[in-house]
């Protein structure tokens, strides 16, 4: 999900763990909760077919052979496979390269899913350096995943921040989600010190 810095949540989550497990328990529960919701919204985003033009993306989750020298070959659309990797997590995630980690998040964890996401951010006409056979085939691709599932939600600034699935859940929520969040920390934090005066 796209991110949103919020302070010292690694001191916090320490505090809660040592101090009151049970409402670092009840923090989370109620995070999950909001997280689930645009979930919901993420994954009804997800279209059942994405019609004939793409039938070589269509399948049964699998991945076809290669036609190129890539050692991956391009992934099939599987509609309730991409469905099911829309996801919620709660933990602290691997630093990425700009540093920053994620605590609270909405990821979409299954190949074809994240093509769908991003196909076209940084080609909107299709990969110049694409191998294969037909030079129109990335702009077709995107212009039939525009078509039917949507075209990008953006969610906060910069071209990293726009997707057809996830950001654009987020942006359709308007940044309930993102309160939601930041109510149940700040509400868990208020709770921790009033109890044992420990700041977090």
């Amino acid at each position: 999900m796209p991110a949103v810095e919020v302070a010292d949540i690694e001191a916090l989550r320490r505090a809660l763990s040592k101090y009151d497990p049970n409402l670092y328990k009840a923090m989370n529960k109620e995070i999950q909760v909001a997280l689930k919701e645009v979930r919901t919204t993420a994954r009804n985003l997800v279209p059942t077919s994405l019609g004939s033009g793409l039938r070589n993306f269509h399948g049964d989750s699998t991945t076809a052979k290669s036609r190129t020298s890539r050692s991956r070959a391009f992934p099939k659309f599987d509609a309730r496979e991409v469905k099911r990797g829309i996801v919620t997590t709660i933990g602290k995630s691997k630093r990425n390269r700009n540093g920053w980690v994620g605590y609270y998040s909405l990821i979409n964890r299954v190949a074809a899913g994240q093509i769908i996401e991003t196909a076209g951010r940084l080609h909107p006409q299709g990969d110049p350096a694409s191998q294969s056979n037909n030079p129109r085939a990335g702009a077709h691709f995107i212009n039939v995943l525009d078509h039917n599932v949507g075209n990008f939600g953006r969610y906060g600034k910069g071209r990293k921040n726009v997707g057809r699935i996830i950001f654009r859940a987020a942006e359709e929520d308007q940044g309930k989600t993102r309160d939601a969040i930041i109510k149940a920390l700040a509400k868990a934090r208020q709770t921790l010190v009033l109890g044992y005066g420990k700041a977090a």
